[in-house]
This record gives C-alpha cells, sequence and structure tokens, in this order.
C-alpha cells in the first residue's frame, strides 16, 4: 500500500541506486509528488520511490545488506 503524505512533511528519496537523501515534499498531482531538496532545486517522483523513513528507504537499495562486522578484508569480496 502507498502511503500519502502531507505537503510540508519530511520524506526519503535513493538518489543513484545508492545514497539516501531527505527532502520535503511541496506538492502532490495524482500518483506524483514535487520534492525540494533541502539545499534548493526540486524534482517530481512517483509515489513508489519516496519514503517514509531512511530505513525504509535503505532496505530498498539493490545489493545493501548490513553486516556486524566492522573490518572487512580485500579478501571477503566473494561474501
Amino acid at each position: 500500500m502507498q502511503e500519502k503524505y502531507e505537503v510540508g512533511s519530511h520524506v526519503f528519496i535513493i538518489e543513484s541506486n545508492r545514497n539516501v537523501t531527505e527532502m520535503v515534499v511541496v506538492a502532490q498531482q495524482g500518483e506524483f509528488y514535487t520534492l525540494k531538496f533541502l539545499n534548493g532545486g526540486a524534482i517530481k517522483l512517483r509515489v513508489g520511490r519516496v519514503f517514509e523513513t531512511r530505513e525504509k528507504a535503505e532496505e530498498k537499495i539493490p545489493g545493501h545488506k548490513k553486516t556486524k562486522r566492522g573490518y572487512r578484508s580485500p579478501y571477503d569480496f566473494g561474501i
């Protein structure tokens, strides 16, 4: 189920399939949201690309795994 966000609420998106960015909802038109970057600029995205929390956005990053280890050897590439 897709969430509905109010104008002025803070949401998160995934940029370049690796960075999670906080944004502010400026407007909603149909299934699209106009979002404003905190440092200026704006973008229009579908509802499915907008997330309520940073954690929900991070779960959707392709190839993202949470590791409990603090150090990874360069020889751990197969894990």
